[in-house]
């Protein structure tokens, strides 16, 4: 298997739970060319990855949309003559691209009755399911006859680039002689998973009272939630939602004292990151989704509905968030500050 494509999961918080997987096929086939094929929003996981030879967009809001789109995706793998095909990501899609793509070897689960597109079709059985998320990807390894590995955190990497850029950023925000509290008040699940953005902010006041500076983190879907959080903050804060790349966003990361996050894909590279980082919980559930850095703090509080898995409460109280108070979460996030003697940032790399 000398030239080998990995069909990444689509979302970030899913492409960020693969990477131990991407990790280990590597050391499966160490001599082998790997490549990660992604949509355009997870693209920025997999760069500067020690593990990755490159990196393909699955540009589906562009030329590889629709039909057409597949087809053009399929020839243009097929130009690339690779070996073997390892589909994490679940959809038919993925299975009929590769198939399209006359890759001789496709590896995936047997799901959504792609079965016959593989050449080996894994059961995903009831107890992989229950495992944690990044264990039902390695398992797809396993079945090729690689080894789990003994550390199963995965680890995102910042580019030099990146990495200048947030230097540059801090100083010019007056920011070096802070301790930076960054918060990621969306999801985009859905409202079952936001912790509520009164509580958000008054989280952050209290760090702002205390000299610390607030950094509100989101894409432009976030913009809404994230300045009713900056409304409600009367000390200096800086609201960054929709104003910094993914890759940005790791880079002033990899430099924050504690992330507070809900179960989303930031907080996955916060985790992968190794920032001390406090999740909350709602709807889901941490011991499939939840960070597996040492340096995080899980916020959980069960209700008798729970974990429902929904979007949207269906008994419209939301009570496994709103039960979480602003007390706890910021006596969570003040001891991980605490037991940090330094801000330590992330992996820097190229």
């Amino acid at each position: 298997m000398e030239n080998i494509i990995v069909r990444a999961p689509n979302w970030i918080g899913d492409a960020v739970m693969s990477l131990p997987a991407v990790a280990a096929l590597k050391a499966l086939y160490p001599g082998s060319s790997l490549t990660v094929l992604t949509k355009t929003r997870a693209v920025p996981v997999f760069l500067h990855n020690p593990d990755i030879d490159s990196v393909l967009e699955y540009d589906d809001k562009g030329r590889h949309k629709g039909v057409k789109g597949r087809f053009t995706l399929a020839r243009e793998l097929k130009a690339l003559s690779f070996d073997l095909a390892v589909l994490m990501q679940n959809a038919f899609d993925a299975a009929f691209i590769a198939y399209l793509a006359g890759i001789p070897e496709r590896v995936g689960y047997a799901r959504d009755l792609r079965s016959a597109l593989l050449t080996k079709a894994i059961a995903a059985t009831h107890e992989i399911k229950k495992r944690h998320q990044v264990f039902y990807y390695l398992n797809i390894i396993k079945e090729l006859g690689g080894k789990i590995p003994t550390d199963p955190r995965p680890r995102i990497y910042v580019g030099r680039e990146d990495a200048d850029w947030a230097e540059f950023f801090i100083k010019k925000n007056a920011l070096a002689s802070s301790v930076l509290v960054g918060v990621a008040p969306g999801a985009s699940y859905g409202p079952a998973k936001r912790w509520p953005v009164e509580a958000y902010a008054e989280v952050l006041s209290r760090f702002s009272d205390q000299g610390c500076i607030p950094i509100i983190f989101g894409g432009p879907e976030d913009a809404e939630t994230c300045k009713a959080v900056s409304e409600k903050i009367a000390g200096k804060h800086l609201n960054l939602a929709g104003g910094v790349t993914l890759r940005q966003f790791m880079a002033i990361l990899a430099r924050l004292g504690v992330f507070i996050t809900n179960d989303s894909g930031p907080m996955h590279i916060a985790s992968a990151l190794g920032i001390a980082t406090v999740a909350i919980f709602g709807s889901t559930d941490p011991t499939l989704t939840g960070p597996l850095s040492a340096n995080s703090t899980v916020l959980i509080k069960k209700a008798d509905c729970s974990p429902c898995f929904d979007r949207v409460c269906s008994k419209g109280h939301y009570r496994c968030l709103t039960s979480i108070t602003a007390d706890e979460v910021y006596e969570a996030a003040d001891s991980l500050i605490k037991a940090s003697k330094a801000i330590v940032p992330g992996d820097v790399h190229g």
